[in-house]
């Protein structure tokens, strides 16, 4: 017991002693506060500052048609429902961007976005690695964090990287694959561990699997592999004991790039329980459309090499200056010497140099500059080594030139860097903030909502109670209508005119037979009557067997087959009207409904009116529906206080019925019931307004449905 008790005593003694005590201290802290120091916390600076930018400029949720990137929409149901997007299908982008969204559910503050909107925020948050990470391998390569803190700053707001990073896009998985293979490559060659080429042949496999360009990626590591493994044994060792090490190696890198090839198995999988999902293609589990889309066998033909030397200079001038739009001319020169400095990494950066430069000048595709991300962001690389290069020469110089050779000299060299990089900040902000702010008006979505708008109106329209069937362009305006059919859960048919244009003539006639013998509305978009997707229909309008009838939105019009149309819907509740009331008996208002629609933009009274043409008339009229009784309670949408719509009454036969919907935004509920409407109908005359009729209807809806 009294030597148990000695030998606490001996260490408290050693514990507290004063000197040990001070010495002990000083190292612990001295140790983490230099770590806490040393963390680059400027990157995170860097970050937050990228995301907030990106966050105010992304689009508020389905993303426009009209805009560039016509994928966009596409790849949102997609990630978000399950779906297959075009060819190569994208897999693994597919199901990382939907397991993103079904994460986010677990996040308080995001779990109300809309599934969309979280797809787009799946691109920001990979764009914003891919800056972090091109940090980091500048850094690795510089030694110099003033520089890998601008140049990653010029990567994240050129105007491609920066449109990727807000819109539903697999651009920018992309690029991170590349920086993810870049930094780990780098990293391997100094420590050599077994376990880095795990997660490096993850990578080369998910580049391969998720975008073309990529390919470029495995040839490039192996080598790298190859010459490291053969140079990092000893010069005496034979060569035949140095192939156990390499092929190792390579076996490891083999077999873990083919584990991501699993995700193809998606595929069929998908176009068997996510029947409507699927883009282009019939059936991606038949073995021969499956090889059709993971060969992407119909892109082939868009690779085109120039021909002759006039040529190549022609795309290398091009391709140089869509670069130079992005990082400037001289960014572009600078990153490409900068490479050439790296003589001992050329094994890394070169290939994938030479294989972007080739796919840019012989690849004609419309998007071709956002899949040259990979190549912005090598030079980036290279600018990062040319300025870092520059840092390290003026500091040694400066160190040489004043000649200081005392423990001064560390110090001197740090405070020299320091000075020498936030010269180089100061320059790279007076050349890129008027390009970032050129580029913030030119890439700002956040007022987008024309997307939105329509899928709103397609939801005012299946509210009435009848079935839809919508047809619609694959990269326009179908993936709304497959949003508000597959997400909202409304009775919507989304039909592809893709799918319709590849059937015979007499399949895509019986589609729509089918969908009109059930009692369902045929809606189609505007732009594919005008581009003439479906020969058979533009004929079957241009002679009267069809005709279009408006909706409540511009891009959406109604087919309607003569002499088909002469019953009321069934399937919606309606309040019949007394006949006769307009162009002296010639045009009715049969019946109307009412219902209360929550938009974007505030509560709307719906008012749905069912006229019909007792004989045939040779013009066509307009339909003004006024507030009576309370104008602060409705609100008008022109200066003449008329509620518009056009009426098509020359295309109507005898006792054949066309809609006409319009909506009114409710301003005090509460007193809807004092307020009737006023329905008129119309002509304009020059500088007036003749009307033919009208009829007064009460208001039906209960204005407690808007809180």
């Amino acid at each position: 017991m009294a030597t148990r008790f000695g030998r606490l005593a001996k260490a408290l003694t050693l514990l507290y002693d004063k000197p040990m005590q001070s010495q002990f201290e000083r190292f612990n802290l001295r140790s983490y506060a230099l770590r806490f120091i040393a963390w680059p916390w400027e990157s995170l600076l860097l970050i937050m500052g990228l995301g907030w930018l990106y966050l105010q400029t992304m689009p508020p949720g389905m993303s426009s048609w009209l805009i560039e990137g016509w994928d966009s929409a596409v790849l949102q149901i997609t990630g978000s429902t399950w779906g297959i997007p075009h060819s190569p299908a994208y897999p693994l982008y597919t199901i990382l961007a939907n397991l993103f969204v079904r994460w986010l559910d677990l996040i308080p503050s995001l779990n109300q976005t809309s599934v969309v909107w979280r797809v787009s925020f799946w691109s920001t948050c990979t764009s914003l690695l891919t800056v972090l990470f091109l940090y980091f391998t500048i850094w690795k390569l510089s030694r110099d964090r003033i520089t890998a803190l601008v140049v990653s700053a010029v990567l994240g707001i050129s105007f491609v990287f920066w449109r990727a990073a807000i819109m539903a896009e697999v651009y920018s998985l992309n690029a991170l694959i590349f920086v993810l293979t870049y930094w780990l490559a780098l990293t391997w060659t100094t420590y050599r561990r077994n376990r880095m080429l795990i997660v490096l042949g993850l990578l080369l496999g998910a580049g391969v699997v998720h975008h073309r360009t990529a390919f470029i990626l495995p040839p490039t590591i192996a080598l790298g592999v190859l010459l490291h493994s053969w140079h990092s044994c000893p010069r005496d060792t034979r060569p035949m004991r140095r192939l156990p090490r390499i092929a190792t190696r390579l076996s490891i890198l083999t077999g873990m790039a083919f584990v991501p090839l699993l995700t193809y198995l998606y595929l069929p999988w998908a176009a068997q329980n996510r029947i409507g999902q699927t883009w282009l293609y019939a059936d991606a589990s038949d073995w021969n459309t499956f090889w059709f889309m993971v060969m992407t066998r119909e892109w082939w033909g868009l690779v085109q090499p120039p021909a002759n030397s006039a040529e190549w200079l022609t795309a290398f001038k091009a391709l140089f200056q869509q670069q130079a739009d992005q990082i400037t001319a001289g960014g572009v020169i600078f990153g490409l010497i900068g490479l050439l400095l790296a003589y001992r990494r050329l094994w890394l950066f070169g290939p994938p140099l030479i294989a972007l430069t080739f796919f840019g000048t012989a690849y004609k595709v419309a998007d071709l500059d956002s899949m040259l991300i990979p190549l912005t962001l090598t030079l980036c690389v290279g600018l990062g080594i040319f300025f870092g290069s520059i840092t390290f020469t003026l500091t040694r110089w400066s160190i040489l030139y004043i000649r200081i050779r005392d423990v001064r000299r560390k110090l001197v060299r740090q405070t020299t860097r320091v000075l020498i990089g936030l010269i180089i900040m100061g320059g790279g902000y007076l050349i890129y903030n008027p390009i970032a702010m050129t580029n913030y008006a030119e890439v700002d979505l956040s007022g987008d909502w024309q997307a939105e708008d329509l899928v709103e109106e397609v939801v005012a329209i299946a509210k009435a109670g009848t079935p839809l069937t919508i047809i619609g362009q694959d990269n326009s305006v179908l993936p709304d209508f497959i949003y508000a059919d597959v997400v909202l859960g409304y009775d919507i048919e989304p039909l592809s005119t893709t799918t319709l244009s590849r059937m015979s003539d007499v399949e895509s006639q019986q589609v729509l037979q089918h969908a009109l013998a059930d009692n369902r509305r045929v809606l189609i978009d505007l732009e594919s009557i005008e581009l003439g997707f479906i020969p058979w229909l533009n004929t079957a309008i241009a002679n009267g067997q069809i005709f279009l009838a408006p909706t409540g939105h511009p891009y959406l019009w109604e087919l309607i087959q003569r002499g088909k149309n002469h019953e009321l819907p069934p399937y919606e509740l309606w309040q019949t009207l007394p006949t006769g009331q307009f162009l002296e008996g010639q045009v009715s208002v049969l019946a109307s409904h009412q219902q209360i629609l929550h938009k974007r933009t505030g509560c709307f009274l719906r008012l749905t009116l069912f006229w019909q043409a007792h004989n045939p008339l040779d013009e066509d009229y307009f339909v003004a529906v006024q507030p009576l009784g309370g104008d602060a309670v409705l609100d008008k949408n022109d200066h003449l206080g008329l509620m518009r719509g056009f009426l098509p009454t020359s295309q109507l036969g005898t006792g054949e019925i066309v809609r006409d919907e319009v909506d009114l935004l409710i301003r005090q509920p509460t007193d809807l019931p004092l307020v009737s409407l006023v329905v008129n109908l119309y002509q304009v005359q020059g500088n007036e307004f003749p009307a033919f009729g009208e009829i007064e209807l009460p208001i039906m809806a209960d204005g407690k449905q808007c809180e």
